[in-house]
């Protein structure tokens, strides 16, 4: 591991952190930073803070230098014009790694950029890195670590996994963390790069491409400042680990956005387009979509094609789906007689239509264990690649699915035909099976077809 990999890994892995700018005052960000972390079990907290001498039972220091032991991370929660003078505080320290959560720096203009290069400087001079400005921080789960604000201020596991997670969005990262943990899907590590006055997205795809903890990387970028660096790593790394990227300012009024929320310079959607395909890369456009793609690249093995075979107890639904499939680059599995002749055994003549899609519609009213038979039958035959399953919410029909994928081998998803809100039992009992159960047929449909378009780049 070179020297810029071994910094990364002091950062994630710090055994000590100091939150410069720390409050007692109640719902100030200095207080939730304090007590996240103490609530996460962080052993050695240093408080630094101009009065107090006590926060919330820990000792508080008036100046960073004041701190008789050694730390090896810091945040940084100060004004922007006294952030350059504490990071050289910082570098007397001999401190490891710098976050600066303050905004206001280089997304403001010319002036906030100087500084943020005067920053960069001050402490690559003394051997630190930073991360940041405008960063919500870092979550490794392994470290006890997280200054993420929904790790913060609820409860968050400190159970490892396999994603790693970067973005230009400390939101998007902070909320994708939060909701999918309470899904059961666990992170290595996560990061919010801020404005990269140092550390960039660049620096952690190539810190997780090598990390033997994370599997599988999501991101959500608005530009990048090492363009050729990033496809050469990209295209490496997608023979290994899918990446998944929810690209913003494709556009031209999302590049001015990207432009004011961290400084950012989007550039040609056509440009970006042919860099995804060409280097592996599942592209997606929105929060929705890195989501169901995550969840179903985390629960499902890689296809060994693009052949679907669908199963619903809903005609109109069936139609649709069809289109869906073609539209998104899957093609519908022309079954063998074989599976056709057991479905024929199986399926009542009144109320079903075999094929593909099959329609096991009213049967399923008397026997909802025709779903778990059917997605069966189905897994048996060669020219089926993955299943998807689109089922009413009842529990013996989701029971039945459940039971049938303990002894599926092929990619299955399932989609609820009722919204998450109303039947929230039933989608917890089938995450619960590490089943991916989606809300919206259309959504499985696209997230298959992106597990589907990265087997057929890992194959070559």
């Amino acid at each position: 591991m070179d020297r810029n990999l071994s910094q990364l890994e002091d950062i994630f892995h710090p055994r000590s952190i100091s939150i410069i700018g720390a409050s007692t005052r109640e719902g100030s960000f200095g207080r939730m930073f304090l007590q996240g972390l103490i609530r996460m079990g962080f052993p050695k907290v240093y408080p630094v803070h101009p009065r107090d001498k006590e926060m919330l039972g820990l000792p508080a220091y008036q100046n960073i230098k004041d701190i008789p032991y050694d730390v090896d991370l810091a945040v940084l929660m100060t004004s922007p014009r006294d952030t350059l003078n504490i990071v050289k505080d910082c570098a007397e320290k001999g401190m490891k790694g710098i976050i600066i959560f303050t905004a206001g720096f280089g997304e403001k203009g010319a002036d906030g950029k100087e500084i943020e290069q005067e920053i960069a400087s001050t402490a690559r001079q003394q051997g630190i890195r930073v991360i940041g400005p405008n960063s919500l921080g870092i979550y490794c789960p392994s470290s006890k670590l997280t200054t993420l604000a929904q790790g913060l201020m609820h409860d968050i596991t400190d159970e490892s996994g396999v994603v790693g997670a970067f973005s230009h969005s400390g939101s998007f990262v902070d909320y994708l963390t939060y909701i999918l943990t309470r899904k059961g899907i666990r992170f290595s590590k996560a990061v919010s790069c801020g404005n990269e006055c140092d550390l960039s997205a660049v620096d952690f795809l190539e810190y997780f491409g090598q990390d033997k903890e994370t599997k599988i990387l999501i991101s959500y970028l608005e530009g990048i400042k090492q363009g050729k660096k990033f496809f050469d790593l990209a295209r490496e790394i997608s023979k290994e680990k899918p990446i998944i990227i929810w690209k913003g300012g494709m556009t031209e009024p999302g590049a001015k956005a990207a432009l004011s929320h961290t400084g950012s310079l989007a550039g040609s959607k056509q440009i970006w387009e042919a860099m995804f395909k060409q280097a592996g890369i599942i592209s997606v456009s929105s929060f929705e979509e890195i989501v169901d793609c995550l969840y179903v690249f985390y629960s499902l093995p890689l296809p060994r094609g693009k052949r679907i075979a669908v199963v619903s107890a809903m005609g109109g639904t069936n139609v649709g789906t069809t289109d869906n499939c073609i539209e998104a680059g899957l093609e519908m599995a022309k079954l063998s007689n074989l599976t056709i002749e057991e479905l024929t055994k199986l399926l009542p003549p009144v109320g079903t239509s075999i094929g593909n899609p099959a329609d096991i519609s009213v049967a399923t009213l008397v026997a909802p264990d025709l779903y778990g038979e059917t997605l069966k039958i189905l897994d048996r035959d060669e020219n089926v690649d993955m299943l998807l399953a689109i089922t009413d919410p009842g529990r013996a029909c989701t029971q039945s699915i459940a039971d049938a994928a303990k002894t599926i081998n092929k990619p299955l998803a399932v989609t609820l035909f009722a919204l998450p809100e109303l039947e929230s039992a039933e989608y917890e009992f089938l995450a619960q099976q590490n089943i991916p159960v989606l809300p919206d047929a259309k959504r499985a449909v696209f997230a298959l077809s992106k597990i589907a378009e990265y087997a057929r780049y890992q194959k070559g």
